[in-house]
């Protein structure tokens, strides 16, 4: 058990994950599940994938918010609570407006919303990096994946999968009551000097978030990741359209695509674990993409007639477990890339980028995805899955799991 003097930093970090988790994930799912169900365009959900970006690219402020303590609760506290509140009445806001007759304002509040939610992660990742010893700090990490993995199944089974039915105002009081439940959290937890202001700090360079890709094995990495996700990136990222257009309602489409992707998710990541101990990460990357390939070419042959529901829950729930597997295989392999004291901080661009990728490819394929339809977007991004596989196995001696001295 973590000492008694950080207990309540884990308690924090728990519950903030949790309330931000359940946000997010709704801004970016639950929001476009109530969007296609009113006949909203794919290109205009699409837009909710560019309004994440700034979420995943919270390291860019980081070093403002690591300056720049906000009065009497300390550098990072602070930050938690007055994110909290801006991420809780944007929530409340979206309430106010009609997704049959306005969606660009929705995506509006949510672009709001992710700035908020990123940078109150950052504050949340830089009270845990000075508030916990380092003998702790696995275990709180922990606390934070445990968390955010509950936030998608409470969101897709108990708020969605209850309230759909009764109407978008309802979902959007739950969630206004769990954000403001997050603010007294923040306020009630937020200890009340965490780290001292030193201004004489250097500035962070903008070219020193990228040191990581100095090394031309994490290059090569970056651009097979994101080559071998492709075909399975689509129908993960528009899995709230593809399940709307199947015939499914919005607590349906939670069910399936929020609870059981979750699931199937978390399920891919950790049955993946072990082979890559076994046979490295860039091996696994390659089976991984071959297994892409050979799943995925069947399902764009059968979209050019109509998935169907059970074709589009299969389909959905494959491209959750892959997506999840790959970037556990990705990601297991940065340590050995970065420079010592620098690994946290390397996965952290690494991980933000990635999530960049990933966010534009949805955001594109759903802008065209009412004109050329699923079965095309597939057949264009299945080559892209093949070709990551070939360089994948290229250089599966290149680039492994097993740390490597880093560039100097």
């Amino acid at each position: 058990m973590p000492d008694a003097t950080i207990r309540p930093v884990v308690i924090l970090v728990g519950l903030m994950t949790f309330a931000a988790s359940i946000m997010a994930q709704f801004a970016t799912q639950g929001v476009a599940l109530f969007l296609r169900a009113e006949e909203t365009s794919s290109g205009t959900i699409g837009l909710i994938y560019l309004a994440a970006i700034p979420y995943t690219m919270r390291f860019l402020w980081a070093p403002l918010v690591d300056r720049s303590g906000l009065g009497g609760h300390g550098r990072y506290a602070r930050w938690l609570i007055v994110t909290q509140i801006a991420s809780a009445l944007a929530i409340a806001a979206m309430g106010l407006v009609n997704p049959a007759s306005a969606p660009l304002a929705i995506i509006a509040i949510v672009a709001v919303f992710m700035v908020s939610a990123g940078t109150q992660q950052t504050a949340l990742g830089g009270l845990m990096a000075a508030s916990v010893p380092a003998e702790h700090y696995p275990r709180v990490t922990s606390v934070q994946g445990v968390s955010s993995g509950l936030a998608g199944f409470i969101l897709g089974a108990a708020v969605l999968y209850v309230l759909a039915d009764v109407g978008w105002t309802a979902v959007i009081a739950a969630l206004t009551v769990i954000s403001m439940a997050g603010c007294a959290v923040a306020i009630w937890l937020a200890p009340p000097a965490d780290v001292p202001r030193r201004r004489e700090e250097p500035r962070v360079s903008m070219l020193s978030h990228f040191t990581i890709f100095k090394d031309p094995r994490a290059r090569r990495l970056f651009v097979i990741s994101a080559l071998i996700n492709c075909s399975v990136g689509i129908p993960y990222g528009t899995k709230a359209v593809l399940f709307i257009d199947a015939g499914f309602s919005v607590s349906e489409g939670a069910l399936y695509g929020i609870v059981l992707g979750n699931l199937f998710g978390m399920l891919g990541a950790l049955a993946i674990r072990p082979v890559i101990d076994r046979l490295g990460g860039m091996k696994v990357l390659a089976g991984l993409g071959f297994m892409n390939v050979a799943v995925v070419l069947p399902f764009a042959v059968m979209a050019m007639g109509g998935l169907g529901a059970m074709g589009t829950i299969v389909l959905v729930l494959f491209a959750s477990f892959s997506v999840f597997a790959s970037l556990n295989a990705s990601r297991s392999q940065i340590k050995g890339y970065s420079k010592p004291g620098r690994q946290a901080t390397d996965l952290a661009r690494f991980v933000g980028l990635e999530g960049v990728i990933y966010l534009v490819i949805a955001g594109i394929s759903l802008a065209v995805l009412d004109h050329v339809g699923l079965a095309i977007i597939l057949f264009c991004l299945l080559p892209c899955s093949g070709f990551g596989l070939l360089l994948a196995w290229r250089y599966r001696t290149d680039c492994s799991n097993v740390p490597m001295k880093s560039l100097a």
